[in-house]
C-alpha cells in the first residue's frame, strides 16, 4: 500500500470532527479547539507586567494562580472593541501545559469542524493554521501553540 493511500484511508476512516469554540475579535471570527479551553470568565482589570510584549494586557489572579492575559486584538493587529461590555477572557492550556488567558470581544458559539475542511494559509509563521467555513462565515483557526509559544518566548527574552 502506498503512503498516500494510507493517509487517505486514515482520513476517510477517521474524518476527524473537532469541537471548536468560535469567538470574535473586532469584526473577525476565530476558533480554537474546545479541549484547549479551561474556562471562560468575565474580563476584569489586569495588573500590568513590566517589560511584557505589547500584546500582553497584564495578569489576573485565577483562584490563587497568576495568569498572563493576551489581548488578541493587539496580537492579531485587529481594531479592538475596548468599550464592549461582552469582552471575556478565555482561559486556555497549550499542549505543553502553559496556561494563559485570551481576551476576546465575545464568544459566539461552538461548532463541529471537520479537520479536512480547514484550508491552510500560505504564510508559514501565521497565527492562523487555516480558514474554515462555518454556516457561511469564514472563520480563522487560531494556531494556539504559536500564540502561547510567542507569549512564553516574549516574556523570557
Amino acid at each position: 500500500m502506498s503512503r498516500k493511500t494510507d493517509m487517505t484511508d486514515e482520513a476517510g476512516a477517521d474524518a476527524k470532527l473537532v469541537k471548536m469554540i468560535v469567538f470574535a475579535v473586532g469584526d473577525q471570527e476565530y476558533c480554537i479547539p474546545i479541549l484547549s479551553v479551561r474556562e471562560i470568565r468575565r474580563f476584569e482589570k489586569t495588573t500590568a507586567l513590566p517589560f511584557a510584549p505589547h500584546y500582553v494586557c497584564g495578569a489576573i489572579n485565577l483562584r490563587g494562580i497568576i495568569l498572563t492575559v493576551i489581548d488578541l486584538a493587539v496580537y492579531l493587529n485587529v481594531e479592538p472593541q475596548a468599550d464592549n461590555p461582552r469582552r471575556v477572557v478565555i482561559i486556555v492550556e497549550s499542549r505543553n501545559g502553559t496556561v494563559c488567558g485570551l481576551l476576546v470581544d465575545r464568544v459566539i458559539d461552538m461548532a463541529n469542524v471537520n479537520l479536512s475542511d480547514i484550508q491552510a494559509v500560505a504564510e508559514e509563521d501565521s497565527s492562523l493554521s487555516g480558514l474554515v467555513m462555518i454556516a457561511d462565515r469564514m472563520i480563522g483557526v487560531l494556531r494556539l501553540e504559536l500564540v502561547v509559544g510567542q507569549l512564553v518566548g516574549g516574556m523570557i527574552s
